[in-house]
């Protein structure tokens, strides 16, 4: 059974946070006890952290910390309170393909009965609304019902219906999660990173990753586009990595990202020390003394390489010899990302 969730305090800034997956809006008790709490159970088993509302006067902040939200319209969306159409209001005035977006379910009511306000879906509270809070509600009414969404009458019962709306869901938040995996290939491309990669998707976080092999005349600014659409980057430091310029010149561009504060960087030490990064010694040492000795490498290039290193070395990450196995370092990486995904302020 769906529970009541506590609002969480106001965002430190007017930029974007987001707190919440998913945020419902429905308008009738008919629902709650039935479609509503399978919908809510379905997304929580997904791992969608969601929010099903009360009464509370800070729901409409709660709104702006979602990256989605769903409404829900029954027969008696419109007549059970003006909760629900406060909401919608509040939802269509912060619906954005990037940063909000709006799915409406049409449940046991035609969706042209909502655009048109046939019946019970006309809003009337008497004289507890103004003329301009009735008009506001009537045309949130009519626009969110010509939004693409989902329609119970397509659907032969509401376990299919619940299981398609939920994929659908996930499927949206991939797109809104973004993390770039930065990795030398021939070191863990077939092991840990495709490991990881697959962990990070269950958790609904799209991951940017060169799971194939790097071909000859691939543009390297291809890779920088998929980074820059990226709020994290994990850039896993084996030993191998300093060998391949393509990560050298990734980690450079993370690093401009993350000094133009539109994204987070999480090292991982993979059979390396955070020391031997930072210090460029060992393997890191061995690279760097083939790049210095071999002029058709940029001296200023190399330099901007080396000192990428040891910046990123400074950030809190993760260091293999700190878990047990691949897999416990595997769910530490994804518990923090998952986290940061939502916390993100950019």
């Amino acid at each position: 059974m769906a529970s009541f969730s506590t609002p969480p305090p106001p965002p430190s800034s007017s930029r974007g946070r987001w707190i919440y997956d998913v945020f419902i809006n429905f308008g009738s008790e008919d629902t709650r006890k039935i479609f509503i709490g399978h919908l809510y159970k379905a997304l929580e088993q997904k791992s969608i952290k969601t929010f099903i509302d009360g009464d509370d006067p800070d729901l409409l902040t709660t709104i702006q910390v979602s990256k989605i939200s769903i409404v829900v319209f029954s027969k008696n969306y419109a007549s059970s309170s003006t909760r629900c159409l406060k909401q919608l209001v509040h939802i269509l005035d912060h619906m954005d393909p990037e940063k909000h977006i709006v799915v409406p379910i049409f449940y046991q009511v035609d969706p042209s009965h909502v655009r048109k306000l046939a019946g019970s879906l006309q809003p009337d509270h008497g004289s507890n609304a103004s003329i301009e809070e009735m008009q506001n509600w009537r045309s949130a009414l009519t626009k969110a019902a010509g939004i693409s969404g989902w329609d119970s009458q397509e659907s032969m019962d509401d376990a299919k219906f619940i299981e398609d709306i939920v994929q659908d869901i996930f499927s949206k938040l991939l797109q809104l999660s973004n993390v770039f995996i930065n990795f030398r290939g021939e070191d863990t491309r077939l092991s840990f990173v495709a490991h990881l990669h697959k962990a990070l998707y269950q958790k609904a976080i799209h991951a940017f990753s060169d799971l194939g092999e790097l071909n000859k005349g691939d543009e390297i600014s291809n890779l920088f586009n998929d980074i820059q659409k990226s709020s994290i980057s994990i850039v896993i430091f084996s030993k191998g990595y300093a060998q391949s310029t393509w990560c050298l010149r990734e980690l450079v561009e993370i690093l401009e990202c993350v000094d133009r504060k539109i994204q987070k960087v999480c090292p991982v030490f993979y059979g390396v020390s955070p020391s031997e990064v930072r210090k460029i010694t060992g393997p890191f040492g061995d690279a760097f003394y083939r790049y210095n000795d071999n002029s058709r490498f940029d001296v200023e290039e190399v330099k901007r390489w080396r000192y990428a290193l040891t910046r990123a070395a400074n950030y809190s990450g993760f260091d293999r010899i700190h878990s047990k196995n691949d897999a416990e370092l595997i769910e530490k990486i994804v518990q923090h990302t998952w986290r940061a995904c939502r916390d993100f302020d950019v």
